[in-house]
C-alpha cells in the first residue's frame, strides 16, 4: 500500500498505488525525500495525522500538520528542532532531513511533514488502564524515575524542556524502558526567554489539568515546570488514581496524596517515604522549592535506593566504603548522620522536608561537639569563633563561617589533609569579588552564528579564533577586523568542539555526527575526518607537539589518532560515563579526561593506561585543564565548583565556589596564576580566580545565557568566551 498524502484525492488508500511514484488519483507524489513511502493511517487529531512509513526496509513514524495556524506551524516546526538535537533511547530520533514539507498536486498550502523514530509499546496511561488502574510497586517507580530524569536530564541539556509530561506522552517499550515522546510543546531555554518569564511577559501556556504547574497554566513555564508534572505523573502510578483526585493544602498548596486515612489505602505506606518526600520535593508548588536540576533528582534516587536496601532501624547511616584519595583517611567520628538528610541541595534546605527532625538535630550537635573541622556529607564545614548560626532549621552554637565545599563521597565524613606548596591550606573562599589590578573591558562582540556557540579557540599568535556552533558550521575569524575569514562546513549535527594545531595550520573539529575533521587553516581544506566513535564526540585536543589528536564523545572512550594521516593509534575504554572535555600535558605525556561519570581521569599518551583517577565532585566534570607547569589539573562540575588536584599525588588542593549555576568551561593563564571559569544558563558570567589564594578576582558580565567555552591568548592579554546566546566575545585583560 502506498498512502496519498493530498488530502482532496478521492481515493488517498488505493492499494493500487503500491508500487507507484505518483498517485494514479491526483497527480501527487508518493515517495517523499527520495526514501519514504508511506504505509497506512495510524491516528488522526485536531491538529495533525501519523502515519506508518517505510524508509529503506525500517518502519518509522510520519507526522503531518493539518493545522495552517502560524503557531501550530511554530510548534510543529519546534518538535523538529528539539528531536534533532537529541540523542538518546527514550528519546524518538530524529534525521536531520527529518522535517520537511510537500506540496500536494493543485495545492496552494503546504503540508509540514516530521518522519522520526517508531517507538514501540504502549503509553502508560493506556497500560494503566489495561490493569485496571491497579498502583506500580516502589521499586518499579524508583526504577521509571530514574530512567525519565535520566532523559530529562539529555532534554535540559541540550537547553530545552518538554513541557507537556504526562502518562500518555510516556512509551513502556516491550524491553522494559521507558521513553518520552510529544515533544511539540518542548521549549528551547534561551536568556531572552528567562528574562520574558521573570520581567511578567506572558509565554503561550500548555496546560494538562493535574500534570501542569501553576507558573506553566500561567504562561510562565521554566525548566523546574517538568518536575512537577513528572512528580504528579508518580502520584498517578503509584495511587492509580489521576492527581486531581486529591486535594491540595488550602494554606501551601501541596497535594495531600500519601494517605486516606484508611490502612487498605494503596498511599497508606507513604506517610514517612522517601521515594514519596522525592515526589513531593519535585511537585513543590512554587518552582524555587523544586530541584534546581535533573542532577539533584539523579542524586536524591541514588541515595533513596541505598536507603531502601537497608531500614533505618538504628541511628546509624548505612555503611558505606570511603573512597580514599591522595592519602585522606576516613575521619573516625562517633556520631554518622543518615545520608538521607544530606542533599545535595544542603541541610538547609532539605531538612524542612525531613521528618527526622529530632534525630537530625541530635547528631549535627553530637558531630559539631565532636571537631571543629570536618568533612561531612560531601561538604566541607570549617567552624570556628562563637557566633551563633541559623542552620537546617535549628540553632547551632559556636559556628561562624560554614564552608561548602563539594569533596568526599556523600555521607562520609574525612580530616582535611595538608596541602603541598604552593597552595595554602583548604580554608574559606571568599565570594565576593575582589578589585582587580587592571580594568577589564570588552573590547568587542562577535555575532556570526545562528545558533549557539559551543567552542572557541585562539591561533597561537592569536590573530584568528575558531568557534564551533548548534548550528553546524565551524568559523574562523580574523580579531582585527572581527569579521569571519573562512565558514567551514560538513558536519551534519552541531560542532561541540574544536582547536587549533600548536602550529596554527590546522583546526580540528567534532560533531554530533559522531565524526572529526581536521582541516587546513589557511585555505579551508578538509584533510581528514576521522569516523571511529559510535556517538557524538564531544571534545578534541591536539598534542603539544602536534603529532597527535585527542577525541572523547558520547560512547564513553577516548580515541588517539595520527594528526597527520588521521589513522586511528588507540581507542581507550575506562570511563562508565561520556567524555566531555580533554587536555595534554604542557609536555604531552599525559590527557586529562573529564566525564559525565563525576571523575576525571589523566592517561599515558604512550601507552592508553591510566595514571589516576581523581574524585570530588557529585556531578559531571564538563572542563578540564592543565596548569602551564602541568602541576596542576583543574575540572569544572555541574555543581558549581571548581576543583584543583596535585598531579602526582592525586591530592585536591583548592575548591572554588563563586559560580550560582554549572560551570561549563575553564582555562589557565599562561603564567599560571590565574584561572578563568564560564557559568551556566542562570548565572552566565566569567570570573577570574587567583589560583595561589583561591581568591575571585572579577567577575564579568555581558553574556546573556550559557558560557560553553572560555580562551585566553598566548600573551595573556586577551580573554576570549563563546556562548550559547549566540556570540563571541572579546575582553581586554592588559
Amino acid at each position: 500500500m502506498s498512502y496519498c498524502l493530498n488530502p482532496k484525492c478521492p481515493n488517498r488508500a488505493d492499494p493500487l498505488n503500491a508500487q507507484n511514484r505518483i498517485c494514479r488519483h491526483c497527480g501527487s507524489l508518493l515517495i517523499f525525500q527520495g526514501r519514504y513511502r508511506i504505509g497506512r493511517l495510524l491516528g488522526e487529531g485536531g491538529f495533525g495525522q501519523t502515519f506508518e512509513v517505510n524508509d529503506g526496509g525500517i518502519l518509522k513514524v510520519l507526522k503531518v500538520l493539518t493545522d495552517d495556524n502560524p503557531k501550530a506551524i511554530a510548534l510543529f516546526q519546534r518538535e523538529a528542532q528539539v528531536l534533532s538535537h537529541l540523542n538518546h533511547p527514550g528519546i524518538p530520533r530524529v534525521e536531520a532531513e527529518g522535517y520537511f514539507t510537500v506540496l500536494p498536486r493543485n495545492s496552494q498550502q503546504p503540508l509540514h511533514c516530521l518522519v522520526m523514530q517508531r517507538i514501540e509499546g504502549r503509553n502508560l496511561e493506556v497500560w494503566m488502564a489495561d490493569r485496571h488502574h491497579l498502583p506500580i510497586p516502589q521499586h518499579q517507580a524508583l526504577n521509571w524515575l530514574k530512567q525519565l530524569a535520566e532523559i530529562l536530564h539529555i532534554v535540559h541539556q541540550q537547553q530545552f524542556f518538554h513541557r507537556d509530561i504526562k502518562p500518555s506522552n510516556i512509551m513502556l517499550q516491550p524491553n522494559g524502558q521507558l521513553a518520552l515522546i510529544d515533544f511539540g510543546s518542548a521549549r528551547e531555554v534561551t536568556g531572552t526567554y528567562l528574562a520574558k518569564v521573570g520581567g511578567g511577559h506572558q509565554i503561550t501556556g500548555i496546560v494538562s489539568p493535574g500534570y501542569t504547574p501553576p507558573e506553566q497554566a500561567n504562561g510562565k513555564a521554566v525548566p523546574q515546570s517538568d518536575f512537577f508534572a513528572l512528580g504528579r505523573t508518580f502520584v498517578f502510578l503509584l495511587t492509580g488514581k489521576e492527581p486531581n483526585a486529591f486535594p491540595e493544602d488550602t494554606r501551601t498548596g501541596q497535594l495531600l496524596w500519601r494517605s486516606d486515612g484508611s490502612r487498605q489505602s494503596p498511599t497508606a505506606g507513604f506517610t514517612t517515604n522517601p521515594l514519596a518526600d522525592c515526589i513531593d520535593y519535585m511537585m513543590a508548588p512554587f518552582p524555587g522549592n523544586r530541584p534546581q536540576n535533573t542532577q539533584v533528582i539523579l542524586k536524591r534516587l541514588e541515595e533513596i535506593e541505598q536507603e531502601m536496601q537497608q531500614p533505618w532501624g538504628s541511628s546509624a547511616m548505612p555503611a558505606r566504603s570511603p573512597q580514599p584519595m591522595g592519602g585522606i583517611q576516613p575521619y573516625q567520628a562517633a556520631a554518622r548522620i543518615p545520608t538521607r538528610l544530606l542533599r545535595l541541595n544542603g541541610v538547609r534546605n532539605y531538612s524542612r522536608h525531613s521528618r527526622h527532625s529530632g534525630r537530625s538535630r541530635f547528631h549535627y550537635k553530637k558531630a559539631l561537639k565532636s571537631s571543629q573541622k570536618f568533612l561531612v556529607g560531601g561538604f566541607f564545614l570549617a567552624l570556628a569563633g562563637t557566633a551563633t548560626h541559623l542552620f537546617g532549621g535549628f540553632t547551632v552554637p559556636n559556628v561562624s563561617a560554614l564552608l561548602w565545599l563539594n569533596y568526599g563521597s556523600p555521607g562520609v565524613m574525612r580530616e582535611v589533609p595538608a596541602n603541598p606548596e604552593p597552595f595554602t591550606p583548604i580554608a574559606t573562599v571568599s565570594a565576593q569579588p575582589l578589585a582587580a589590578k587592571q580594568p577589564i573591558t570588552l573590547a568587542k562582540t562577535l555575532g556570526g552564528h545562528l545558533w549557539g556557540v559551543n567552542s572557541i579557540a585562539l591561533s597561537p599568535d592569536s590573530r584568528l579564533l575558531v568557534s564551533g556552533s548548534v548550528d553546524k558550521t565551524v568559523k574562523l575569524w580574523d580579531l582585527e577586523s572581527g569579521q569571519v575569514r573562512q565558514s567551514l562546513s560538513g558536519h551534519s549535527n552541531e560542532i561541540w568542539s574544536v582547536t587549533f594545531s600548536p602550529d596554527g595550520s590546522k583546526v580540528a573539529s567534532s560533531s554530533g555526527d559522531g565524526t572529526i575533521k581536521v582541516w587546513e587553516t589557511s585555505t579551508g581544506k578538509l584533510l581528514h575526518t576521522l569516523t571511529d566513535h559510535a556517538a557524538w564526540v564531544m571534545s578534541v585536543a591536539f598534542s603539544p607537539d602536534g603529532k597527535q589528536l585527542a577525541s572523547g564523545g558520547f560512547d564513553n572512550t577516548i580515541k588517539l589518532w595520527n594528526a597527520e594521516t588521521g589513522e586511528l593509534i588507540r581507542s581507550i575504554a575506562g570511563h562508565s560515563g561520556w567524555v566531555f572535555s580533554l587536555a595534554y600535558s604542557p609536555d604531552g605525556q599525559l590527557l586529562a579526561s573529564g566525564s559525565f561519570d563525576r571523575t576525571i581521569k589523566i592517561w599515558h599518551t604512550q601507552t592508553g593506561e591510566v595514571v589516576r583517577t581523581l574524585e570530588g565532585g557529585l556531578y559531571r566534570f564538563r572542563s578540564v585543564a592543565f596548569s602551564p607547569n602541568g602541576q596542576w589539573v583543574a575540572g569544572a562540575s555541574g555543581d558549581s565548583s571548581i576543583l584543583i588536584w596535585q598531579v602526582s599525588s592525586g591530592q585536591l588542593v583548592r575548591s572554588l565556589f563563586g559560580h550560582s549555576d554549572a560551570v561549563h568551561a575553564i582555562a589557565f593563564s599562561p603564567d599560571g596564576q590565574t584561572l578563568v571559569s564560564g557559568g551556566g544558563s542562570l548565572d552566565s558570567t566569567i570570573k577570574l580566580w587567583n589560583i595561589g589564594t583561591g581568591q575571585l578576582l572579577q567577575t564579568l558580565k555581558g553574556h546573556s545565557d550559557t558560557i560553553n567555552s572560555v580562551s585566553i591568548s598566548a600573551d595573556g592579554k586577551m580573554l576570549t568566551s563563546g556562548s550559547q546566546d549566540n556570540t563571541i566575545k572579546v575582553w581586554q585583560l592588559q
